[in-house]
């Protein structure tokens, strides 16, 4: 086992302090909606926004401003029995955020949009590393979008932030994800009506597979760029060790391993496959992922014809130690950065 391997062992064993509590919401009988249904009815393109609400800081410091954005979230549940929930007590929910940097009264022509990943309490450790990182090294302003049940977006009764996203209420876990591609689309076609000449989407691990999702479905983002993600949902189920108290409370319903490779085969968000050309994708992937395994990294990337990887050494959370390498393939990525500014 390597270094990279052991450091998410040890932190995947840490991650049962947060997920003592189990699921006892069985909705599998409810997922026959989900089952079969195209990917471009699964995931639908989004209703324009009647508005975004702009909240920019009474402080900044450099050239740099960072705003807060905040709209309805306009996604429907095909569930009816999750529609109830997402209209009560998952209130919270049905407002988006974003932060977005640029400079002050202007913006570039060109707007990367980040994704966080899974069980992010909010977008501060980004917005002191990456993102600016990317502003300077990119060229290009960047945008920051929150997950469901993450962050503000986190209703009452959660322990801890994304504990409702992944579990074994399976059509709340599959309602999660549609919603995250619902957003991050609604707000990547105002940014584009705002006036922005090109809108990328990356993402870190859950937001990779939400990135990955984008890719597949029209309107596409100008270029995509998963970061240690996969799409392999029937195997990651079962191999990813952060994802225990999911196949635990599953198996206590009386659903087998069998029986939940079949669901997730099923529902063809594991069967998407992309719209965007290979030459508009860049894939970071980490050959000591202990979460998602590069095998398995490997047989969605050969299902997708091999668009350009970048292999880093490490595993899934020391990430960071290459994210110079990360930055530099990004900035060989066909785009339009540049330092052209017009008024937002």
């Amino acid at each position: 086992m390597g270094y990279g391997e052991t450091v998410d062992h040890v932190v995947g064993k840490l991650s049962r302090i947060l997920h003592l509590r189990r699921t006892n919401i069985d909705t599998s009988h409810e997922l026959t909606p989900y089952f079969g249904l195209p990917l471009d009815e699964l995931l639908p393109e989004p209703a324009r926004l009647p508005d975004v609400r702009r909240v920019a800081p009474r402080f900044r410091i450099g050239g740099m401003t960072t705003e807060t954005l905040s709209w309805p979230s306009l996604h429907e549940p095909l569930s009816d029995g999750y529609k109830r929930r997402h209209a009560n007590e998952y209130d919270a929910n049905r407002t988006a955020y974003a932060r977005w940097i640029h400079q002050k009264s202007l913006r570039r022509k060109s707007l990367l949009l980040y994704v966080h990943g899974w069980l992010e309490p909010g977008s501060w450790v980004e917005e002191a590393t990456l993102m600016p990182l990317w502003y300077r090294e990119l060229g290009v302003d960047v945008a920051h979008v929150q997950l469901p049940f993450h962050g503000r977006r986190r209703p009452k009764g959660q322990l801890f932030h994304g504990e409702w996203f992944w579990t074994a209420d399976l059509v709340r876990s599959i309602e999660s994800v549609r919603q995250a591609v619902y957003d991050v689309r609604a707000i990547m076609a105002w940014f584009r009506e705002l006036g922005y000449e090109e809108v990328g989407i990356s993402g870190l691990s859950l937001g990779g597979c939400i990135t990955m999702l984008t890719a597949c479905v029209a309107p596409l983002p100008d270029y995509a760029i998963p970061m240690i993600s996969h799409l392999e949902l029937p195997d990651a189920i079962e191999e990813a060790p952060i994802l225990w108290r999911m196949k635990d409370d599953l198996a206590r319903f009386g659903i087998d391993a069998a029986h939940r490779r079949e669901i997730f085969t099923r529902v063809t968000l594991s069967q998407a496959m992309p719209l965007l050309p290979n030459d508009k994708q860049l894939w970071v992937a980490a050959r000591e992922d202990g979460y998602l395994k590069a095998e398995l990294v490997e047989q969605q990337w050969n299902r997708w014809n091999k668009p350009p990887i970048l292999w880093i050494p490490g595993g899934h959370m020391t990430f960071p130690i290459a994210i110079g390498d990360v930055v530099r393939r990004m900035k060989a990525l066909p785009k339009h950065a540049g330092d052209d500014r017009i008024k937002c």
